[in-house]
């Protein structure tokens, strides 16, 4: 099911048949440098799983969702809103895209759309970026996006600078 469209990129729930696309991403570390880094096929498959429960706890509104670059049809990566608990109480935007596709504005198109789905779809007032310190160009992602740094947060035992950004009341 499609979440979002862009101009560029479709948005839709992952299934368990997007595993060889993801695990591929996943088991480049380039890519996993700022994350848990790489997991296998079996972890990948896992972690999808793991996704598909929370369509289903959180609503199909709610989580990752795989990434397709219309150009050439291909999964790119995973993108989504996200709650960092059970309760729903802070949602978290998360982008991650194959290293082929860097450098092209796709993850600051995603992050966008993200932002603008959690304000306008699912009403948040506020959305938050856990960002590694190093990982500079997430960094100039989550401020294209209009976030803005906030403060450094321990996240996953790591210390991780959080980006903010809060609804315009019109």
């Amino acid at each position: 099911m499609i979440v979002i469209e862009t101009p560029r990129l479709i948005l839709r729930h992952l299934t368990l048949e997007d595993t060889e696309a993801l695990a591929s991403i996943y088991a480049d570390p380039a890519v996993m440098k700022f994350v848990a880094g790489t997991l296998s096929l079996e972890e990948t498959k896992e972690f999808i799983e793991k996704i598909i429960n929370r369509y289903e706890q959180h609503g199909y509104g709610f989580g990752l969702w795989a990434t397709i670059y219309k150009l050439d049809n291909q999964f790119i990566g995973r993108c989504g809103v996200k709650p960092l608990d059970n309760k729903c109480s802070e949602l978290e935007m998360a982008y991650l895209l194959s290293k082929e596709y860097w450098g092209r504005g796709l993850a600051t198109e995603a992050a966008i759309a993200i932002r603008d789905y959690g304000f306008e779809k699912v009403g948040c007032n506020r959305l938050i970026s856990l960002i590694d310190h190093g990982n500079i160009a997430s960094q100039k992602v989550a401020l294209k996006t209009g976030l803005t740094y906030a403060k450094d947060v321990q996240m996953w035992g790591e210390n991780v600078r959080l980006y903010a950004i809060y609804q315009q009341i019109k």
